[in-house]
């Protein structure tokens, strides 16, 4: 990492570990956590380290650094309301993960363990692309999308912003991911989806209509 501040990351739970755990093996040196003023902190340290809440940063925004380490959609109020003070984000990228050098992430993308990013792939700003998430190359993953463990996206798929993709889904080459929606955990999907809609699986409804013929 070339950002040699003191990191923060936004959240205090479990996922906020696994950035914390990537972010030191990366060589960053993580000062604490940060929960927003509306959630009490669970505790005043987590994994050892202090939680403050963000009203009360005891750091001026050019002193640090920040990272998300929530995994809901919901971030996105927290991260803008950072960000109008005046903080910039990190790219976290666990040293497990394989990014080409053709790839592009943007600021305060996560990119989790085993997680592969291929050839010509965009990663937008504040996207989490947690274990063993596979991007296949001319992707499009616009900011605040959220790609779970394990899901697949096949070459030239855009994902639009917010999106959520769970843990195990499948999504075929050439399709439109509308911003908003979210694919549950392991669906297989072979059609584009409308923004906000909630997918299960396509390829059962697919397998239905062929077995009707």
């Amino acid at each position: 990492m070339t950002d040699r501040r003191p990191l923060l990351i936004l959240g205090a739970g479990s996922f906020a570990i696994e950035v914390l755990e990537a972010a030191e093996l990366a060589g960053a040196r993580v000062a604490g956590f940060v929960v927003s003023d509306d959630l009490a902190p669970p505790t005043l340290r987590h994994a050892g380290l202090p939680v403050f809440v963000e009203s009360a940063v005891p750091f001026a925004p050019h002193e640090v650094s920040l990272a998300g380490g929530i995994v809901t959609t919901r971030r996105r109020a927290f991260v803008e309301r950072m960000a109008a003070r005046g903080f910039t984000f990190l790219t976290v990228v666990h040293p497990s993960a394989i990014v080409s050098p053709r790839a592009r992430l943007d600021e305060g993308a996560f990119v989790g363990a085993g997680a592969i990013v291929a050839s010509h792939t965009r990663v937008g700003a504040h996207v989490l692309l947690n274990r063993g998430a596979n991007v296949g190359h001319d992707n499009e993953v616009e900011p605040f999308v959220t790609i779970g463990p394990g899901a697949v996206l096949a070459g030239s798929v855009r994902v639009g912003a917010g999106a959520y993709v769970a843990v195990g889904a499948v999504i075929r080459d050439h399709l439109d991911i509308g911003a908003g929606a979210v694919v549950a955990a392991g669906a297989v999907v072979v059609k584009t989806i409308a923004p906000h809609a909630l997918v299960a699986s396509l390829l059962e409804e697919a397998l239905h209509r062929v077995d009707a013929r």
